[in-house]
């Protein structure tokens, strides 16, 4: 049976069917993980100011952390944003009303976005945009469905 590992960090945990055992243990890296796949797999969860701060004046302590993902052979690196891509970079507006993006960065342009999303995709890293944080742990629950699979090979 499939055991989803919370980090304890995570402030407001996603929350699983009832039927899916999980867990609250620290992670080393990441929020999410398959209890005794920690090492080789986990997701990063992030909220859209976080993931904005993550690769504007975070970037560097977040490439180490690839670095380490690398270091310890995961699988996958896997990042899922809860907001949508659309919502995430453009303004939105309605009867030409201009509402600024879906995070508190505003001088962090869509190129600028773009930019870093090409760069970690080139770093093996998966950046899923998810719309919600229902959403997104539905997707999550998917993405650990298939590594258990994967590893009971």
């Amino acid at each position: 049976m499939m055991t989803v590992l919370i980090d304890t960090r995570e402030q407001r945990p996603w929350s699983f069917p009832p039927d899916i055992a999980t867990e609250i243990t620290t992670i080393q890296t990441g929020d999410y993980a398959l209890k005794g796949d920690e090492k080789n797999f986990a997701i990063e969860r992030k909220s859209a100011d976080d993931f904005i701060g993550t690769i504007s004046v975070g970037w560097h302590r977040f490439c180490r952390e690839i670095n380490r993902m690398d270091t310890a052979g995961f699988a996958a690196k896997v990042i899922i944003v809860e907001t949508d891509f659309y919502t995430f970079c453009y303004a939105n507006g309605v009867n030409g009303e201009i509402i600024p993006p879906d995070h508190e960065h505003t001088r962090c342009c869509p190129g600028f976005i773009m930019r870093r999303i090409a760069e970690l995709t080139m770093r093996g890293v998966s950046v899923l945009f998810a719309g919600n944080a229902n959403f997104a742990s539905a997707l999550a629950l998917k993405i650990l469905s298939e590594r258990e699979k994967e590893i009971c090979r």
